[in-house]
């Protein structure tokens, strides 16, 4: 089931994919969050953020621009890709940006 929930969610990364979607298969929401967790290290929706800024890190390695990057990872605004990419990397997405010139 956790192999099938993770290929979904890395198949469609840029969309927004709820638990009811994952669990299909499933007969409960939490077993099936506590079993990704406990395969993956995170559970589905960090797991989706974290690949998202992976995503993000390419894209500004590359020279897109913020603005474009945060559309592109499936992230609502440049706040919220400048939020959560300074979360888990440690560097604001321009910092980053400026770093990979």
């Amino acid at each position: 089931a956790v192999t099938r929930a993770r290929a979904l969610l890395d198949a469609r990364i840029t969309e927004a994919v709820s638990l009811d979607e994952l669990q299909r298969r499933e007969a409960r929401k939490f077993r099936l969050c506590r079993a990704f967790r406990e395969q993956i290290g995170l559970p589905p929706h960090a797991y989706v953020t974290h690949r998202r800024i992976s995503l993000a890190q390419d894209l500004l390695a590359r020279g897109v621009p913020q603005a474009e990057v945060a559309a592109r990872v499936g992230l609502y605004e440049q706040s919220q890709l400048h939020r959560h990419f300074k979360r888990i990397s440690g560097l604001t997405p321009g910092s980053f940006a400026r770093a990979m010139r």
